[in-house]
């Protein structure tokens, strides 16, 4: 319970739970929608989703600037794969909370702007943000394999083991010990069905993207409440 508490009085906690709610409701009303549940319940969802989609835009409003200040704390990294691809996805994810503040305001009466136009140009820098978080989890999860695989030969060479044994005990030890990784790599892999969705690139149902949503939330989630699970200048 307190954990939860704790989470609650977070911003970003708010968002994850409210997150997961909304994609919650959209997997209920297309279930509901298909079951030939009446028209007034599967509202009430629909309703649900769209109220905590505007409350999630209420809650980044402003945050643009959180993620142009976190680029601008990579840009000048050592490691070249977190100063190009992380710098470029939160200069990304910075833009498409703009637009993402521009759509608010217009659903708000402040300004008059073509919403479907500035939306797709969100979900665009959306997806490319996501692009180079997983183009950095890739890369990261190709340089653990090369020396996982490198270790288990030499390994099989020097004591009298077999490959399985090596390649068994290496397996339960990089995913003890690389948990943040194989979170955020899951969790990004769940999002990028999103924008990819929303720009009409696929088709997936709203339900199968109510229940990517929720569980790329609970990742999320998860990675707030245990620090460790969290990527670094993820």
């Amino acid at each position: 319970m307190d954990a939860f508490v704790d989470l609650n009085n977070k911003t970003a906690g708010r968002d994850r739970i409210a997150r997961f709610v909304q994609y919650g409701s959209k997997t209920a009303w297309h279930y509901m929608e298909k079951k030939d549940f009446n028209t007034e319940s599967v509202e009430k969802f629909k309703n649900l989703e769209q109220s905590l989609a505007t409350f999630r835009k209420l809650l980044r409003f402003g945050r643009f600037t959180d993620s142009l200040h976190a680029a601008l704390l990579t840009v000048n990294h050592p490691d070249i794969i977190i100063k190009y691809c992380v710098t470029f996805s939160k200069i990304a994810h910075s833009l498409y909370l703009l637009c993402d503040h521009f759509i608010w305001l217009n659903r708000n009466n402040f300004i008059q702007i073509n919403a479907i136009s500035w939306g797709q140009v969100g979900n665009k820098y959306w997806l490319l943000s996501i692009v180079m978080n997983l183009v950095r989890d890739t890369m990261e999860l190709n340089n653990l394999m090369k020396a996982i695989l490198k270790k288990k030969i030499l390994n099989t060479l020097n004591r009298n083991v077999t490959p399985k044994e090596v390649f068994t005990k290496e397996a339960v030890h990089f995913v003890s010990n690389h948990k943040d990784l194989l979170i955020d790599t899951v969790k990004n892999s769940c999002d990028l069905m999103l924008p990819l969705t929303n720009l009409g690139i696929i088709k997936l149902s709203p339900s199968t993207i109510g229940v990517i949503g929720m569980i790329s939330s609970l990742l999320s989630l998860y990675t707030l409440m245990d620090k460790s699970a969290k990527l670094p200048y993820s």
